[in-house]
């Protein structure tokens, strides 16, 4: 989705709408369906989907916990722009998780758990958008919860929204606990965040997965891999495409490779060495819960 201020033949700037019109809205939700059949109708279905930055319409929320549920998969989607309800001026930069009953296993399953989460940390381009909304000024309204994840099926994992990459506290909190990061994202800033995610898989020694838009074309997925030639596991660039792929990342080798003292360790390993302090800091971890909400999940 892509938002630009139009000009009226005063010159003036016409008011921004909250939300995408429903043609708008509708054509992306034509595309959404058309990825998440294309994934379904594989042999080897995806247990995790991730969906861009402000893409999900908010009348579609039920319809993708359904999807969820029907198909037993996990999707991590962002959300059109929401007011916040007890302040209408307020406006919130959402995504949404759906975690199936039975995730992993064949079938559908018997219900869907759902979490909000939101954004931190709004760009320069979104303040600018709200001082003038349908008219009035409205401003960002972030959040600041941060989520675990924690399946011993699939590996502990973290969610952000786009610019909530450059919080460095939040990443430090993350290093350690998780063995994949999913960042939702619509960012024309390419170079930039692919160079953050390499730098993150190192940093937290985690997979680093970015779902960006395809009209914008940045999407990837990179690991701490010793060989640089199989650290990019995906990545996708190219403008105004609708891009669907399925990709596998590391878990149980990747879990190995966290918990071993490489100052001591030897071995060759197909993992890079963690970063100093590492072992140390993954060993000192005793109660997450205290410091974080954790969220444990099939």
């Amino acid at each position: 989705m892509a938002f630009k201020e139009s000009e009226t033949l005063l010159g003036k700037p016409t008011p921004y709408r909250t939300n995408v019109d429903l043609y708008v809205a509708e054509r992306v939700w034509q595309e959404i369906q058309e990825g998440l059949r294309t994934m379904v109708n594989v042999e080897d279905k995806p247990d995790i989907v991730l969906i861009p930055e402000l893409h999900l319409p908010i009348n579609k929320i039920e319809a993708i916990k359904a999807i969820s549920r029907k198909h037993n998969f996990m999707i991590i989607s962002g959300v059109d722009f929401q007011r916040n309800p007890t302040n209408s001026s307020k406006i919130r930069n959402r995504g949404i998780v759906t975690i199936p009953s039975d995730w992993g296993s064949e079938g559908s399953s018997r219900h869907v758990s759902a979490l909000h989460f939101g954004k931190t940390y709004f760009t320069y381009m979104e303040r600018a958008l709200f001082k003038n909304v349908e008219g009035a000024i409205c401003k960002e309204d972030p959040e600041s919860n941060m989520y675990i994840f924690e399946s011993k099926q699939f590996g502990s994992f973290g969610i952000m929204i786009c610019s909530d990459i450059f919080d460095i506290e939040r990443m430090m909190l993350y290093q350690g606990r998780i063995q994949h990061l999913f960042i939702i994202s619509l960012n024309k800033d390419l170079t930039t965040y692919f160079a953050m995610a390499e730098s993150l898989t190192r940093l937290l020694y985690c997979n680093v997965v970015i779902c960006n838009t395809g009209f914008f074309g940045g999407s990837l997925a990179v690991s701490p891999y010793r060989e640089p030639s199989r650290r990019t596991i995906y990545q996708y660039q190219g403008q105004q495409m609708l891009n669907t792929n399925i990709i596998s990342i590391p878990l149980d080798s990747l879990i190995e490779a966290q918990f071993t003292d490489y100052t001591i360790e030897k071995e060759r390993r197909p993992f890079k060495a963690s970063p100093p302090g590492y072992y140390d800091k993954i060993h000192s971890i005793k109660s997450i819960a205290k410091m974080e909400k954790v969220v444990p999940v099939p």
